[in-house]
């Protein structure tokens, strides 16, 4: 190695060295953010709030969401190859933060020690916090740079109603939710303008009633936006609340009895009511307004929503990381796990455990994946059942060809598994009884 090869090769690294320094503070206070992600009383303590003027848009709420859109926006693109840097990066801070691991698990997943751990989310963070400078304006000592000039000004716009929306969309996990909680929630919420408006509230309920399937926080939401608009609606009345489950379905009926309110206050009834409905069909459930009997408020709305249905899931992959973290993957959710690493014995389980979906891995030892996709699809007793391919290769097109029902790319995250089998079983929902 000649002298000048040395002496750039130590400009290089003084310049990387002096670059690292500079972002170190803003890095410090990015990790003490992650690790305070779900913790709204810490988080609202974060300095990057002030520094990136969150107050009025939501504090601890907005900042987290501004992280965990920075941490997907590292995610690379589908067709990356799976052992590239790219997705270790994006993992590293997935893992950790987004799904909340502990190092020892993340360092399971990603197969390194623990001790590359470490120096690999130093990698991640410093990734994390270059994005944000580059999105927000943040110098990488951690203050504000100067506001950006009027051409880069509409990359700092404010995302719209449906980008908020599509994002929440994507972002919440469809889950299992008591619908108890969910009512009892938005009445205690509403209850300071129930009293300022001193309307009457009944609430009739069943003894029990089903747990409901989908995003727990736009269901609540959902609900106390129908409410404060029934609320609103008849100032000085009464508002009903029944419940009554229907099949599949749980039907959340408010209704306002009393006089109409001012034409300023049906716009705002009107608003609430269009967001509520916006929001319950993100967990695939529907808002429908009724006309009202004579003597009645202004209207009737009525909630339908989406039971939860047990859709026991089988997966097939000889990975014990794996299996364990799709078993964490699906707690909580209406999707009971059974996982084997034995592809020899797919058939039997099938008969044994009798699952509404399976989950197969292609590179398995002795029989393949292909293999026992096929064998699947022949047994009469397994062939109605759908198969969602999960694998590391680029192999949709076969997947699909060959009879799989949905197709997942290693690696997945919860997001992304837990939707493919909400797709499938609404399919297997609407699909006629065998």
């Amino acid at each position: 190695m000649d002298e000048q090869t040395v002496e750039s090769r130590s400009r290089n690294g003084h310049r990387a060295a002096r670059v690292g320094d500079q972002i170190a503070p803003l890095v410090r206070q990015i990790r003490r953010a992650l690790h305070n992600l779900y913790d709204p009383g810490e988080l609202r303590r974060s300095p990057l709030i002030g520094l990136l003027d969150l107050e009025a848009q939501g504090g601890a709420a907005a900042l987290r969401r501004i992280l965990l859109e920075g941490i997907e926006a590292l995610k690379p693109r589908p067709e990356t190859p799976p052992d590239a840097k790219g997705w270790r990066v994006y993992r590293a801070l997935y893992h950790r933060y987004t799904e909340q691991f502990t190092p020892q698990q993340v360092a399971r997943a990603l197969g390194l020690s623990e001790r590359q751990l470490r120096r690999q989310q130093s990698i991640a963070l410093r990734a994390l916090a270059e994005l944000l400078c580059t999105r927000y304006g943040l110098r990488p000592d951690g203050t504000r740079g100067q506001p950006r000039s009027a051409e880069g000004a509409d990359d700092m716009q404010a995302p719209t109603r449906e980008q908020e929306l599509a994002y929440l969309g994507k972002s919440l996990p469809s889950e299992a939710v008591a619908a108890e909680t969910v009512i009892h929630a938005a009445l205690r919420t509403a209850a300071p303008l129930q009293h300022a408006l001193r309307v009457q509230v009944e609430c009739i309920l069943p003894p029990t009633l089903p747990r409901l399937a989908g995003q727990a926080p736009t269901l609540r939401q959902a609900l106390l936006n129908t409410l404060t608009a029934a609320l609103r609606a008849v100032p000085g009345g009464k508002v009903r609340i029944a419940a009554e489950a229907r099949g599949g379905e749980l039907c959340i009926e408010v209704r306002p009895i009393g006089h109409g309110s001012p034409g300023h206050e049906t716009e705002r009834c009107t608003e609430s009511l269009d967001m509520a409905r916006k929001l319950v069909s993100l967990s695939g459930g529907s808002l429908q307004l009724v006309d009202s009997a004579p003597g009645d408020g202004p209207f009737r709305a009525r909630l339908i929503l989406p039971a939860l249905e047990q859709v026991a899931v089988l997966v097939i992959d000889d990975n014990a990381d794996t299996l364990q973290l799709f078993q964490r993957y699906l707690s909580g959710t209406r999707f009971p796990f059974v996982g084997t690493r034995d592809p020899e014995h797919a058939l039997a389980l099938v008969e044994q455990v009798r699952p509404r979906i399976v989950v197969l891995d292609v590179m398995l030892p002795g029989v393949d994946g292909w293999e026992v996709l096929g064998r699947l699809r022949e047994n009469p007793a397994s062939r109605h059942i759908p198969v969602i391919v999960c694998t590391i290769l680029a192999e949709q097109d076969l997947a699909l060809a060959l009879g799989a029902a949905d197709y997942l790319r290693k690696p997945v995250s919860r997001t992304d598994f837990v939707a493919a089998l909400d797709r499938q079983a609404r399919l297997l929902a609407r699909a006629p009884s065998r």
